[in-house]
């Protein structure tokens, strides 16, 4: 199959948060405006119970998607070891903390459960014959700044060849192969008082070589010492932390096992290309590779602006069915 679009619920977190959409109604906008059918979900973010789901929000949940002519593609788990602070748990509990998730990604009819780097590849590769037990894939998100070659990845690159098991994958999200620092962003940070001087000493340091907080200690002491206030250099300095320019053509290394896609985002503009990364190069890497999954929108705009998230989604949505096509 080809790959499909769909969206994340996560892109929606300023309409969510604000309670103007419930749960519940944020699923029937994304069905109402065609966005789907793939859905994911962040279980902590959606589910009040969780990683606990009773019976109840289970049939719910179930009902209203087969409604709607939804499709559960993807939930978000997380690995907290600092449940109570300063206090982290034993392994044991951890491992059976990931499973409790898994089991109710199985109650609600999610195939893939999302997971992230703070879940170790030995864990990992303990949890795999569970997975495949319940019939479910385990992807992690190489996000950013991380991308194919960075060491964090190698470490699981390398677990995943030894374990082999067909329930452990990828998910992509292309924020660690940005190709530029999203324009909106930096009219977010003009528009909070920061100075011109900032935001050039930002595009000056973002480029470069290093780790990205390395970089983002390089920016802030630099940025202190000009004068600038704490604020305006946090709020530039979030490009540290959401984007990366690795090489983008290093994804066809993952594209094996790529189980599905974050199609992370800040805004396409009127040219019908995204902002911040060059979806024209890395599309077409999944796409020729027969990759079957789908891409959900994330749009990670919301972090600094308060632009429809439902009319980001479609512009995005249709830039890549365009890319996908040609």
């Amino acid at each position: 199959m080809p790959i499909t679009t769909g969206a994340t619920l996560y892109a929606f977190t300023n309409e969510y948060l604000t309670r103007r959409y419930s749960f519940a109604d944020l699923l029937r906008e994304v069905a109402a405006r065609g966005l789907g059918p793939g859905i994911e979900v962040i279980g902590f973010q959606s589910i009040k119970t969780f990683p606990e789901v009773t019976d109840a929000f289970a049939e719910n949940f179930r009902a209203l998607v087969a409604e709607l002519g939804l499709a559960p593609v993807s939930l978000g788990i997380n690995s907290d070891r600092f449940l109570r602070p300063g206090q982290p748990v034993e392994d044991a509990h951890l491992l059976e903390y990931h499973k409790r998730q898994m089991r109710s990604a199985h109650k609600l009819g999610f195939p893939i459960l999302r997971y992230q780097f703070s879940t170790p590849p030995a864990m990992v590769a303990d949890l795999a014959p569970y997975a495949e037990e319940l019939g479910l894939k385990l992807g992690l998100e190489v996000h950013a700044p991380a991308h194919a070659h960075h060491p964090l990845v190698l470490a699981y690159r390398e677990m995943y060849a030894k374990v082999n098991s067909p329930a452990l994958g990828w998910i992509p999200d292309f924020g660690g192969t940005a190709s530029r620092i999203p324009p909106s962003l930096l009219e977010a940070a003009r528009a909070r008082g920061a100075r011109e001087s900032l935001i050039t000493l930002l595009e000056e340091i973002w480029p470069g070589p290093g780790p990205s907080h390395e970089k983002a200690a390089t920016l802030r002491a630099a940025a202190l010492r000009d004068g600038h206030a704490p604020e305006h250099i946090q709020a530039v300095s979030l490009a540290f932390f959401i984007l990366a320019n690795g090489d983008p053509k290093s994804w066809a290394e993952l594209a094996d096992r790529t189980i599905h896609i974050h199609g992370k985002f800040y805004g396409v503009g009127a040219d019908g290309r995204e902002e911040a990364v060059d979806y024209e190069t890395i599309l077409p890497i999944f796409r020729d590779a027969g990759v079957d999954a789908t891409i959900v929108a994330e749009w990670e705009g919301h972090a600094y602006s308060t632009r429809d998230a439902f009319a980001e989604v479609e512009k995005f949505q249709a830039m890549c069915r365009r890319i996908l096509a040609a």
